[in-house]
């Protein structure tokens, strides 16, 4: 209920004027995007475990990723959202979650989780992108 507002009150709707001009606000649209995904093998070339594109006319909004191995001596991350490598050829000790605070994304823009082996041990990776897409 409203703050002070008649108990039978749920809500309240708020119209914007600007230049005497009503602006009528059309709810957007939000759906869950992202990905999560598992990579099994001993490749010794990075291997995408999970990706995420915005789809166009959208904007993307990042909320986190999320990793985790089977063999972290052997495991190495990459990670990259947009333009941007935010891991590369890193050894993790123990599963990673990074946050991004609905980071957001242009049409278009990707994210892509990947790993390699050291080409002779296989890992078993897990990784998921969280995020959302408006409009």
């Amino acid at each position: 209920m409203p703050s002070g507002a008649p108990d039978w009150v749920t809500t309240v709707a708020v119209t914007v004027i600007v230049e005497n001009v009503p602006v009528i606000q059309v709810p957007s649209l939000e759906a869950a995007a992202g990905d999560v995904a598992r990579y099994e093998g001993d490749d010794a070339g990075y291997q995408v475990v999970a990706e995420w594109e915005v789809l166009a006319g959208k904007t993307g909004e990042l909320r986190e990723v999320s990793m985790i191995s089977d063999d972290y001596e052997n495991t190495v991350w990459k990670l990259v959202v947009g333009a941007r490598t935010i891991l590369e050829d890193d050894i993790l000790q123990s599963a990673l979650t990074i946050p991004f605070g609905d980071l957001k994304l242009a049409a278009g823009a990707k994210v892509t989780l990947s790993v390699h082996s050291d080409g002779v041990n296989t890992i078993v990776v897990d990784g998921s992108i969280i995020g959302k897409e408006v409009g």
